[in-house]
């Protein structure tokens, strides 16, 4: 878990970075503190991994600041945030990962982010652990002879609650309770939990991996950069297409080929199912975006391929079946744009609705 904190003597721009930064760090853990001062005493008691400190603060200045954060954590990076751009060479003299102008952008930021994540990859484990949930669920780990060998887990309720705390990293136990026993009496619910979370434990613990669950107090986090998972990947690649200022072929299609499934497909899971549509409906908004790309690059194959997708999910997007019955004319492949027609047909007439009459012209 990345550890960072921001100070900053004036309070807006501070909570705008600290907004910036939690939509495009996956990994982190934010502080932010107004007085330098509050800052270096919570760092002489907290591990800190990376410092964004405005230079600009009376008594006690970003650059004397740092000079006190070194001491304590000597391999701690430092961010100078200030609105004079007078400041950016003394910023470099002292080693500085980077420098970024008041206010600060989210493109700045993103290129920002990329040199954090350089330098604080996350650390992988002698034995690695993979958790795939679309299509499933399936925990995979690195064996000793090179190949990958499956972490069973105990039951059905084990491999929930391993799913719930993929998908919440920190949860609190009544939540927990609430969400996976409801039904039991509190006593034996705080026992299956405790219990639960033993054998998920131990299962992890035989393979070696590096995947900590901890307690404490009334939380259960389980640490996210222990091992690999789909979904992470998924939300991180659709991050980044989201503050991309022009769209990206090669991370629209990562991220869509991560997609293999529904989330925790076959699993029986209520509490998922809001995310699980969520995911798909992200799922369908980056095949739209790929389809469009290959239409508008004429490369009408490719654009059939992402349209199709879409119908499978979504069978009453007429507006799709549409794109498809367009390219299938471009194409000269009318006997499938009619056959497409009378699919859009068959489906509507199930929901007492016909097609909209200027649809069949399109096969004039």
């Amino acid at each position: 878990m990345l550890r960072m904190m921001i100070v900053d003597d004036e309070e807006l721009p501070a909570m705008r970075l600290k907004r910036l930064l939690t939509e495009l760090s996956e990994w982190s853990v934010i502080e932010t503190f107004f007085d330098p001062l509050d800052a270096y005493d919570y760092a002489k008691a907290n591990p800190v991994d990376v410092a964004f400190l405005d230079i600009s603060m009376p008594d006690l200045n970003g650059m004397k600041l740092s000079s006190l954060l070194v001491d304590i954590h000597p391999n701690i990076e430092f961010i100078f945030v200030t609105g004079f751009d007078e400041y950016a060479v003394r910023a470099f003299e002292i080693d500085a990962l980077d420098y970024v102008m008041k206010p600060v952008t989210v493109e700045r930021l993103t290129t920002t982010m990329g040199k954090i994540r350089r330098v604080h990859r996350p650390v992988v484990a002698s034995s690695s652990m993979e958790v795939f949930l679309f299509g499933g669920m399936r925990i995979h780990y690195q064996a000793a002879g090179g190949g990958k060998e499956s972490i069973k887990l105990r039951s059905p309720k084990t491999e929930e609650l391993f799913a719930f705390l993929v998908c919440n990293k920190t949860v609190s136990r009544e939540e927990i309770i609430d969400t996976l026993w409801s039904g039991l009496p509190p006593e034996k619910a705080w026992k299956n939990l405790n219990s639960t979370v033993y054998y998920i434990r131990k299962a992890i613990e035989a393979s070696k991996c590096r995947c900590e669950i901890t307690t404490t107090g009334n939380e259960i986090r389980l640490d996210a950069d222990g091992f690999y998972c789909d979904l992470y990947e998924f939300e991180r690649l659709l991050k980044e297409i989201r503050h991309e200022s022009e769209r990206n072929l090669d991370l629209l299609e990562r991220a869509a080929a991560l997609y293999t499934g529904s989330l925790l497909q076959g699993k029986s899971c209520e509490w998922a199912i809001p995310y699980i549509r969520h995911l798909e409906k992200q799922y369908i908004e980056l095949l739209e975006l790929l389809a469009q790309h290959y239409r508008q690059s004429h490369q009408q194959i490719q654009a059939l391929h992402y349209y199709s997708e879409i119908v499978k999910l979504d069978g009453t997007r007429e507006d799709i079946h549409v794109e498809m019955i367009q390219v299938f004319m471009e194409l000269g492949r009318k006997h499938e744009a009619v056959r497409q027609y009378e699919q859009l047909e068959e489906m509507l007439r199930e929901l007492d609705v016909r097609p909209d009459p200027k649809i069949k012209e399109l096969l004039q």
